[in-house]
């Protein structure tokens, strides 16, 4: 869970940025109220793409200690999962689409039967 919250923290810090940063742009700017909130947006979506990377940059490159920009001073650390198979030398997603729309209920929940316990073993 802390995992979560951090890489939460770290993806609106720059949002939250690159909106005030918006802001402060277009304040006392006299523009038509739908072209200014369409500006906001977009200079804001811009500002916060370069804050992160420029941060991201700095945190890599200069000090690990520039991540507190983001909110945290780290990224995330991801706990290993148990890899996922994936089946080789089966029939493709097309196949299988095509056999089951051309099935009756009962073929149908049988093959998905059979594929569930192929998954559980």
């Amino acid at each position: 869970m802390k995992t979560l919250f951090d890489s939460l923290v770290r993806t609106f810090t720059p949002i939250v940025v690159g909106a005030v940063l918006a802001w402060f742009t277009t304040a006392g700017i006299a523009l038509d109220p739908e072209f200014e909130t369409a500006l906001t947006l977009a200079v804001g979506g811009a500002f916060a793409g370069v804050y992160y990377l420029a941060v991201r940059l700095f945190e890599l490159y200069v000090s690990p200690k520039f991540g507190w920009l983001l909110g945290l001073a780290k990224p995330p650390v991801y706990d290993a999962t148990e890899p996922v198979l994936i089946p080789v030398g089966g029939p493709d997603r097309d196949e299988i689409l095509t056999s089951l729309i051309d099935a009756t209920p009962s073929e149908r929940e049988a093959s998905i039967q059979a594929a569930a316990s192929r998954v559980n073993k």
